[in-house]
């Protein structure tokens, strides 16, 4: 059997962690270096019944979808949304637990005043849409009543509580200000 049917067949078979040992096995034995630092995939699913402080009933939704990558230096990610009851004004990730609320520490894209201080996030653009980018230590909005700090130390704390289920992503709109669809972010 040839390598690549070899992994095609056990690969598919085995779980994420797994699969990515078994890749990584056959890649050194191929005379391949692999790093020890897996890039990590983060998703979640943005819907008003988990907005706070109040659940909002729309027919808006959404997904963020992120892999960090470079031992927790850098998140890649993606955000769509639709049917949204009104325009956007803003998207970013939030440091909170379930259920309640938590500061903004990194902005995915504003329609309105751009933050001080950090690189200035890209336009919201009119759903249905798509947003990429990347977020890295100088996007970090510090949070010191949360014990977030700024720079490469705030940013291994956001991705520390990304990890952890400390973290989630929202979109605003015009008619709701505080927040139209959220999901909790959760490492695959």
């Amino acid at each position: 059997m040839r390598n690549g049917t070899f992994l095609r067949n056990v690969g598919s078979r085995l779980p994420s962690t797994k699969r990515r040992a078994a890749l990584a096995a056959a890649a050194l034995a191929c005379g391949a270096t692999v790093s020890t630092a897996a890039a990590q995939e983060v998703t979640a699913r943005l819907v008003g019944y988990q907005e706070t402080p109040q659940t909002i009933n729309t027919a808006a939704s959404g997904e963020f979808r992120a892999t960090i990558r470079d031992e927790g230096t850098a998140i890649d990610y993606q955000v769509t949304y639709q049917n949204l009851s009104s325009p956007p004004t803003q998207s970013h990730i939030h440091f909170g637990e379930p259920g309640l609320s938590g500061g903004v520490a990194l902005f995915l894209c504003t329609n309105l005043t751009p933050p001080l201080g950090v690189p200035a996030p890209q336009a919201c653009p009119a759903p249905p849409a798509t947003i990429t980018g990347t977020l890295t230590a100088a996007n970090v909005i510090p949070l010191p009543a949360q014990g977030i700090d700024a720079g490469a130390t705030g940013f291994a704390e956001i991705v520390k509580a990304i990890r952890a289920g400390a973290a989630y992503a929202n979109l605003h709109t015009t008619a709701h200000p505080g927040g139209e669809i959220r999901g909790r972010l959760g490492v695959d």
